[in-house]
């Protein structure tokens, strides 16, 4: 079997990395991998990228629909779906698998008459093997986050940004990311794959929210009462409580703990 798969963003950043790479391991099990098109089966990674009608949103989509023109199996998985329009619900529908990664996605995609499988987003599952550290010595760390008057991911330049160690996705790769993440005690982030690497790591977090409700699902997915920030203050002032949210946190890392990885259905 033929497969091609779409949606690879490992440049982005180490969580979409190790999401290409748990899915190029699975679909290995099941045939060759190719890139162009003499597949006989698409897979698109969704990811970050299925909101709002966007560009790469279209991309997929008008893949997806050329392959099932086509008579070709599609699969849609590891994505968020949030206010896109209707004009490929009719490709959407005629998909072997849908899976989206929280119930607020399976929620907005239910508008467009699919029923999606839930399942996490395939980062948590990637091999964490023994290797480097950064040992951040029980202390806090922080990320960069969503500039809604940017549209872009900032590093705060600011006396938290000197007071807390700054872990850059970019520059560390996802194994690394998780094992450093063990040896802190409380994240600060906007990224949504350093909330899962904080999950994997079982470090309590505080987010703020991006341009997605993806941080948001994942809360809802495990019926946890942790709080997702829309702003700055906010957040800082939950770190003066979050030392009482451990059962919270437990209880979500221990749910991560159950769930099963996607599996091509061919």
């Amino acid at each position: 079997m033929r497969l091609r798969l779409a949606g690879d963003h490992s440049s982005y950043h180490c969580g979409s990395a190790a999401v290409v790479q748990t899915i190029a391991a699975e679909l290995r099990r099941h045939g060759e991998l190719v890139t162009d098109d003499t597949y006989d089966v698409l897979v698109v990674n969704g990811e970050g990228s299925m909101h709002h009608g966007g560009g790469a949103f279209v991309e997929k989509m008008r893949l997806v629909e050329s392959a099932v023109a086509a008579g070709r199996p599609a699969h849609l998985i590891n994505s968020v779906w949030q206010d896109n329009p209707h004009q490929f619900d009719a490709a959407l529908a005629r998909c072997r698998q849908v899976v989206v990664r929280e119930v607020l996605s399976r929620d907005a995609i239910a508008a467009h008459g699919v029923t999606a499988q839930v399942m996490p987003d395939l980062s948590y599952f990637a091999p964490i093997p023994k290797g480097d550290v950064v040992d951040f010595k029980g202390g806090i760390v922080m990320t960069d986050f969503l500039s809604r008057e940017f549209g872009s991911f900032v590093r705060l330049r600011s006396r938290w940004a000197e007071r807390y160690p700054f872990v850059d996705m970019r520059a560390m790769d996802w194994p690394t990311l998780v094992r450093s993440l063990k040896t802190a005690r409380l994240v600060l982030t906007g990224r949504h794959h350093a909330v899962y690497a904080a999950c994997k790591a079982r470090v309590p977090f505080l987010a703020l929210a991006g341009n997605t409700h993806k941080i948001e699902g994942i809360v809802a997915t495990a019926g946890v009462d942790i709080p997702v920030f829309k702003d700055w203050p906010k957040l800082r002032a939950a770190m003066d409580e979050v030392e009482g949210w451990h059962s919270r946190y437990d209880r979500l890392f221990d749910w991560f703990e159950t769930q099963k990885p996607w599996r091509f259905e061919a």
